[in-house]
Formats: C-alpha cells, structure tokens, sequence
C-alpha cells in the first residue's frame, strides 16, 4: 500500500536519492483513461477518489472538486485522452488551478474538439493555467477552442500543442480572449494549422493588459483562403511582450499573415521574433502589414522567404529572392 502524508514533510523527504518538496498548498488529483495504470492502480472512473491508485476518468469531473484559489493541481497521466463533444463541454469555472499532463510525445495528454464545430472549452476563473497538454481538432472549422471570459485573469498554456487531426479537421479559431481579460501567458508552446480555413491563434478581442507569448512556434502548413494573422487583436494590447517567436505561413501573399494589431493605442515590446513564408517578393510594406505591431518596441524581428535564402532585418524584405 502507497504511503499518504497528507500534510506534507516539514523540513522536507529525500525518497530514492530524489528531494521532494511540498510547493503548493492545494490537493492533487489523478486523471487517467489510458489503459496503462500504476501498480497496484485501478482504471479511471469519476466514482474514484482521484488518487494516483485511483484516478478519475475526465478533467471535468475532476475540476468540479477543486476549491478555488487554494492552487489544486490536476495531474493527467500519460497517454490519457478525452474529446470535447459540444458547446461548453468543459468549463473551468473554479480559479486557481494548474493542469499538468504527464507524457512525451504520443503519451502526451490529449484534449480533441469533436462531433460539432461549436464544441469548445470555455474558461470563466482566473488564474488557471494548463502544462503539456495536447489540444487537437478533432472536426471541421472548430469554431473556437477555447473560449476566454473576461474574468479568466492569468490565464497560462506552457509546453503546450494544438494541432489538427487531419486535413478538413481543423481550427477556425483557437483562443478568443473577451475584452478586459488581462495576463494572458503562452510560453514554450506549438501551433499547427493545416488547412485553408485556419485563421487565428490567439484572437484578442478588445483590450487586454500584458499579453505574453514566448518562445512560441506557430505554423500554417497551407495557404489560406483568407489570410487572417496568427495573433489578432481588436483594442488596445497595453504592456504586451511578443518575444523568441517562430512564424511560419505558406499563404503566397504575406500580407496579415502573423500578427495583426488594430489601432495605435498598443505598448509593449517585441523581440527576437522570426518570420518566414513563400511570398518570394514580398514588398518591406507588405512585410509591416504582415507583422503589424503598431505601437510596440521592436528589435531584431526578422523576416524571409522559405528555401535558401537569409532573413533580412523585419520591413527591409523587398525580393527576398
């Protein structure tokens, strides 16, 4: 039988060579429907307590027993997979909770948005934030993913992946943020469009304070048939730091294709962004537009065209052949 210290080790445990340190407050609980279970461990089922023996079956189930702002921890053990299957299927409306998926690879947790386009999360509590998951779209033109009130404060994604299943399977939209959430953070993550409807990422749809998006690859696989930025937004993005960034789009006009900004009431800064695409005459305008951070500190964003060519210093990418 597995030992439970329920409140912890004062000065700390050492447990075959490993220190463990107690750094939340909260519970934990287990989510697992994967066939491969821990030993002594039984299958997820959301009539058990939710530990690691005895995990629960879905994340929603687990989310309802989360206390708010007491920094709960919901653990998904590899290779668990759970689909969305309609409009508000998931909710995260308890504040203060971390998502960590367990897994490499194929065993990275998976959350797939199937059966209607409307299938969505919807993310009303602040301060909740999810670690190496897998986000997939799982039917055609998810309308959008992952639906973000304005009281979602300090929303996090970390290491996270969101990619489509297969061609026609596909986002629309990602994330829309609703006007007045504020501390959005994407750190470490991987987007991957691959069909002609994608548009956005991250829709940012009015004002928001200190977005962060770092160290983030965002590819379109495919051109689109109406090209539409990676990241959008529709107000002012105040304190807003866009920084070691990776883009990619294979639309043949370069044009609104990464990063869209509208108005002039934007701060912030970006750095050490990368762009690439196959407009192999892409004008220096047509390079602003395509990385239109109007208002933002920008310093060494670069820009070129696929194949063997060098990227040039961000709106000097006049015949990049």
């Amino acid at each position: 039988m597995a030992s439970n210290y329920p409140n912890g080790f004062k000065d700390g445990v050492v447990i075959r060579g490993l220190p463990l340190q107690q750094t939340h407050p909260g519970q934990v609980f287990w989510v697992n429907n994967s066939g491969v279970l821990p030993k002594g461990g039984v299958s997820g089922s959301d009539g058990n307590d939710g530990s690691y023996l005895r995990p629960f079956s879905t994340l929603d189930y687990a989310i309802g027993r989360c206390t708010a702002s007491r920094g709960d921890i919901i653990m998904l053990m590899p290779g668990h997979a759970e689909s969305v299957t309609a409009a508000a299927g998931m909710v995260f409306d308890v504040a203060g909770v971390a998502v960590v998926g367990l897994g490499s690879g194929s065993l990275q947790p998976q959350i797939s948005f199937t059966t209607i386009a409307t299938a969505d999360i919807d993310i009303s509590a602040a301060n909740v934030s999810f670690h190496n998951i897998r986000f997939t779209a799982g039917v055609a033109d998810v309308t959008t993913a992952i639906d973000v009130a304005a009281t979602a404060d300090n929303l996090g994604f970390y290491n996270c992946l969101f990619d489509e299943s297969a061609t026609d399977l596909n986002y629309v939209v990602v994330m829309d943020l609703a006007t007045g959430c504020d501390g959005l953070t994407v750190d470490g993550c991987t987007y991957i469009g691959g069909d002609a409807s994608n548009d956005t990422f991250i829709q940012l749809a009015g004002a928001h304070l200190n977005v962060t998006v770092t160290n983030t690859r965002m590819i379109h696989t495919v051109a689109q048939t109406a090209t539409a930025g990676i990241i959008t937004s529709g107000g002012a993005c105040v304190n807003m730091l866009l920084k070691d960034n990776f883009f990619h789009s294979e639309s043949a006009a370069v044009a609104a294709a990464f990063v869209v900004l509208t108005g002039t009431a934007h701060s912030g800064w970006a750095i050490n962004n990368y762009l690439s695409h196959v407009d192999t005459d892409a004008t220096a305008a047509n390079s602003v537009s395509a990385f239109d951070v109007t208002g933002l500190v920008s310093f060494n964003t670069l820009i070129g065209a696929t194949g063997d060519t060098y990227g040039v210093q961000f709106a000097t990418a006049e015949d990049l052949t």
